[in-house]
């Protein structure tokens, strides 16, 4: 768990985008375009403190959420598509948040994950290109998915492109990239595995 102490400096960090497109316009491009019932405003920050990127709902007050993206994704070649499903992801959170079942606290319970699903359908090609691209700096943890400490020295010198040469057999342009390939379709057979609707955070136990 990040303690508030630890989150306070994210306040008043400025954010220094280097992706191809603002960071904090993004945010509120898919908060308006995909969450509408979100009421509240949603500040980016930019920190290497683990995940890809994660959320504190409720941390700039009641109507106010902060989503940090970690610095290994703030690189003028990481896809817009790529960067605007995390979008999708952390604010799924809000509106479909963690409960606790049988005991133990799942920040991703089914609803989460059948949220998701519906707005973003190209999550398996976002995966398929975080694995193909980031992999190196990766690391599988008791609490998740994690960036590795090193990751400055263990990331690629140059990322593959979001759309790169797939084994597409007949299908309709119009049915596998909706869009003009903005919401790239791919089957859970061209994701590298693990699959990312396996990808849970082990549950947290509650205390009694």
């Amino acid at each position: 768990m990040f303690t508030m102490h630890r989150l306070q400096p994210l306040l008043f960090q400025p954010v220094p985008s280097e992706t191809a497109y603002p960071l904090t316009e993004l945010m509120q491009e898919v908060r308006a375009g995909y969450f509408p019932e979100i009421d509240a405003d949603v500040e980016v920050r930019i920190a290497a403190s683990g995940p890809l990127a994660w959320i504190a709902p409720s941390f700039m007050g009641e109507n106010g959420h902060l989503v940090v993206f970690h610095p290994v994704l703030n690189h003028p070649e990481t896809p817009i598509e790529v960067l605007r499903f995390i979008c999708k992801h952390e604010l799924t959170h809000i509106v479909r948040p963690g409960r606790v079942i049988a005991g133990y606290y799942e920040s991703h319970p089914d609803e989460f994950w059948e949220h998701e699903a519906e707005v973003g359908p190209e999550r398996f090609a976002v995966w398929h290109w975080v694995w193909g691209n980031l992999r190196g700096c990766l690391r599988e943890t008791d609490a998740g998915l994690r960036v590795a400490r090193r990751w400055r020295t263990l990331q690629p010198r140059w990322r593959r492109p979001y759309m790169p040469s797939l084994p597409f057999k007949g299908e309709r342009w119009d049915i596998v990239c909706p869009g003009d390939g903005g919401q790239l379709r791919l089957p859970p057979s061209w994701v590298v595995p693990p699959h990312p609707m396996k990808r849970h955070r082990r549950p947290r136990r509650l205390r009694t």
